[in-house]
C-alpha cells in the first residue's frame, strides 16, 4: 500500500511527503523518514490499542525501503552520519521512536535490504513495562465513542503537562490499570527483548529520554536527568551508550541541546515548525523532521555553534510529476542537511 501512494501521490498523507522522482532531487540531499509501530498485515490494522495514525504494515514498509533503493538512496546509520558523508549522494535515514516490541517486524526487511535503521527508545517504559499514555489514553477514549479526530485534539492538550502528571491524570481518570499493555502490539520491549534485538547487526539503538519527556515542559535539571537516565540504561540494556538522541515531540531548544552535547550525543533529530504559506499559495507539509549537526573542528558536517535545522528557502512546492508533495534539500558540501518524515502521529 505505500509503495502504491509513493507513486501515486500522498495528498491524504500530511506528514508523509518525500520526493522520489531522481531527476527532481538534487544531490547532497539527506532524508529520514520516520515510524513508530508496524503491524503484521492489513488485518491487524484493525486493532485499536494504538493512538490513531499508526497504520503502517510490514509489506508497507518494505516496499517503501524497497522504492527508496531504486531511487539511488544509500540508508545509513547515525554513526555514519557523525563521521561525515560524502557528497553528490542521495542518502536516506530510517528510524522509529518508542521503542515498540512491535519493532521487531522490521528485522526481515533490515536483513533483506541490508539497510540500517534506527530505534530510539524510551527506557523507562521498557524497564517498567508501562504502556505509551497516548496509546492507553486513545484506548479508553475509543472504548467511550470518541472520534479519532478528537482524541488527537485531547492527546495535544496532554502534551503540555510533564510525563508523571500526565500518568497521574490517566490513573485517576481511568485506574492503575490503564497504563498496561494490552498485547504485543502496543507494548515495549522488554529488557531481555531489547538486548537481543540490538545485537543485529542493522540494529542501531538511541537515545529518546528516561520516559519520553517533552522538553518544553522540563526545567535544565529534568532534562539531564532525562537524557542521562535514558543513556545509563542504554549503556545496560544494549551494551553501548548511544551516539544519537530523538526529542520526543521533536521538543528541543538551545538548552535541551547543550545536556545532550554533554551526554556524548553527537547526533539529534528534532522538528523544525510548519513555515507559513508563501506568497503564492503553496502549503508546506506539517512538522518537517530535521537531523541536526554538532560543531566540531574539521568535522564534515560542521555548520553552527548549536545543531539546528537550514532548509532550502524554496524547496516546498508540489511535485507536478508525481502528484505529491516534496520538500527538497538542495545542499552545498559540506553542509549535510534533512528533512524528517513521519508516518505516524
Amino acid at each position: 500500500m505505500l509503495k502504491q501512494l509513493m507513486k501515486q501521490g500522498l495528498k491524504a498523507v500530511d506528514d508523509f511527503a518525500i520526493a522520489v522522482d531522481c531527476g527532481a532531487v538534487a544531490p547532497n540531499a539527506l532524508v529520514n523518514v520516520l515510524f513508530h509501530s508496524l503491524h503484521e498485515s492489513q488485518a491487524q490494522l484493525a486493532n485499536r490499542d494504538l493512538a490513531p495514525n499508526q497504520h503502517v504494515t510490514v509489506a508497507d514498509f518494505r516496499g517503501f525501503v524497497e522504492e527508496m533503493l531504486e531511487n539511488d538512496y544509500t540508508v545509513v546509520s547515525p554513526a555514519q552520519i557523525d563521521a561525515g558523508l560524502s557528497p553528490g549522494r542521495r542518502y536516506l535515514t530510517i528510524t522509529f521512536d518508542d521503542g515498540y516490541f512491535n519493532n521487531m517486524l522490521a528485522l526481515d526487511v533490515l536483513n533483506q535490504f541490508r539497510a540500517p535503521a534506527t530505534f530510539f527508545v524510551s527506557t523507562d517504559h521498557v524497564q517498567q513495562n508501562k504502556a505509551f499514555w497516548w496509546d492507553a489514553f486513545s484506548r479508553e477514549l475509543t472504548r467511550s465513542g470518541v472520534s479519532p479526530d478528537l482524541q488527537k485534539s485531547e492527546i495535544e492538550q496532554l502534551k503540555m503537562l510533564t510525563p508523571e502528571k500526565i500518568d497521574a491524570r490517566l490513573v485517576e481518570r481511568f485506574g492503575p490499570a490503564v497504563l498496561k499493555p494490552k498485547g504485543d502490539i502496543d507494548r515495549q520491549f522488554t529488557p531481555r527483548e531489547l538486548g537481543q534485538f540490538a545485537l543485529n547487526p542493522w540494529v542501531h539503538v538511541g537515545n529518546h529520554t528516561r520516559d519520553h519527556a517533552i522538553f518544553t515542559n522540563c526545567t535544565p535539571a529534568e532534562m539531564v536527568d532525562q537524557i542521562t537516565a535514558c543513556q545509563n540504561a542504554l549503556a545496560d540494556l544494549v551494551g553501548y551508550r548511544p551516539v544519537a538522541i530523538a526529542y520526543p515531540n521533536g521538543n528541543s531548544s538551545s538548552v535541551a541541546v547543550d545536556v545532550a552535547v554533554a551526554a556524548e550525543l553527537r547526533v539529534g533529530f528534532t522538528v523544525a515548525p510548519r513555515p507559513p504559506p508563501s506568497a503564492a499559495g503553496q502549503r508546506f507539509p506539517h512538522a518537517a523532521r530535521a537531523i541536526l549537526f554538532p560543531r566540531r573542528a574539521g568535522h564534515p558536517s560542521a555548520m553552527s555553534p548549536v545543531w539546528r535545522p537550514i532548509f532550502s528557502q524554496s524547496c516546498a512546492q508540489d511535485d507536478d510529476a508525481v502528484g505529491m508533495k516534496s520538500r527538497r534539500l538542495r545542499l552545498s558540501p559540506p553542509l549535510l542537511l534533512a528533512s524528517r518524515w513521519s508516518l505516524a502521529n
